[in-house]
């Protein structure tokens, strides 16, 4: 039975990828503003997108505090009377439900 080994991250490199989440980036965007290549490459992808790997959560909490920026200055912008704001409010709260009910019948 082969067992699964998991990649341990430096903390600088954490730290690296949460400010590209931050930003909006997706891991395949991070890898790249990185320079990871070959099998650095293939690694950090693997483990961002692996369910239970500690890269994934750092990752995901990251990108929800941009997730949350974009819903503020959306608000901010729809509150003041832009009607395109209000528009792109709304298809994002539709896509968050779409999200949603995908995560919870397909688990994804």
């Amino acid at each position: 039975m082969s067992e699964i080994v998991t990649t341990t991250y430096t903390s600088e490199f954490i730290a690296q990828v949460k400010e590209y989440a931050v930003l909006g980036l997706y891991p395949i965007q991070i890898a790249e503003r990185m320079g990871l290549s070959g099998s650095e490459r293939t690694r950090f992808l693997f483990d961002i997108n692996s369910k239970h790997h500690p890269l994934r959560s750092a990752y995901l909490i990251a990108r929800s505090h941009w997730e949350e920026d974009m819903d503020a200055a959306l608000t901010t912008l729809a509150t003041a009377g832009d009607v395109d704001a209000l528009e792109l409010a709304s298809k994002v709260e539709w896509r968050k439900g779409i999200e949603s009910i995908k995560s919870e019948l397909f688990d994804l």
